[in-house]
């Protein structure tokens, strides 16, 4: 059989955490009677959008018996466990901004990127029990999906579910499930189709650079290759 090799893969990273959705969906709510909402990518129906929050702030301010910087605390070493898949030796992640999500019927986010941002995310808190609630849908680039179809190697022609041409891919929203993504992916999220709301918190991380041991990553690097410290080169005799 021929070999594939998949090459420049796109990393998506999910998890089902165990928080206390009730306690955060009340914080949402009173962030949603408290807070001015605006319009970025939400469209339609009845949707809110908060103004962004410094959860770099309300972790350091938060105690252990606040769920939200719990909760914000606990994304952030997820999204670091995330990023270090890049092998990274000088960056770690900080939070940029995290805004809240209120979606109700016909509810939706237009497709976008997250510009100055390396990760991105949702969490979600509150799902609709019954209907369509909506996917979140990742994008291949525009002009990658025009290439592909032109050439006839997608859908035109074929009927099969081949993870190397599609154009698009969703994810169901599952309450408490956390969603990691490279903030360059487009992505938008489809209607809501119930009568109940939709709620997530979605956040960006910037890079932390030069925050990193760099001699204890580069000696932890030798030893993972075998290799060690080079000999000092000796001392000229004297004369």
């Amino acid at each position: 059989m021929i070999n594939l090799d998949l090459i420049f893969p796109t990393p998506i990273w999910w998890i089902d955490l165990s928080i206390d959705v009730r306690e955060m969906q009340r914080v949402c709510y009173e962030i949603a009677s408290t807070t001015a909402g605006r319009s970025k990518t939400n469209r339609g129906g009845i949707n809110y959008q908060s103004s962004d929050f410094h959860a770099e702030k309300i972790i350091s301010d938060g105690n252990k018996a606040d769920e939200f910087s719990n909760v914000l605390r606990h994304i952030k070493k997820l999204a670091n466990e995330a990023f270090d898949s890049y092998k990274s030796f000088a960056t770690d992640l900080t939070f940029a901004n995290a805004w809240v999500n209120i979606n109700n019927h016909g509810g939706y986010n237009e497709v976008h990127t997250h510009p100055g941002a390396i990760i991105s995310g949702v969490l979600y808190i509150k799902i609709p029990t019954t209907g369509d609630p909506g996917n979140i849908c990742f994008h291949r680039n525009a002009m990658e999906a025009y290439t592909i179809h032109s050439l006839g190697v997608a859908e035109d022609i074929s009927t099969a579910d081949v993870a190397h041409t599609r154009a698009k891919v969703t994810y169901e929203p599952t309450e408490g499930r956390l969603i990691l993504f490279p903030a360059w992916i487009p992505h938008g999220v489809r209607e809501n189709n119930t009568n109940e709301d939709r709620i997530s918190v979605s956040f960006n991380f910037i890079p932390n650079r030069g925050k990193r041991d760099m001699r204890a990553i580069i000696m932890a690097h030798g030893e993972a290759h075998g290799q060690s410290d080079p000999p000092l080169p000796a001392k000229p005799e004297s004369q």
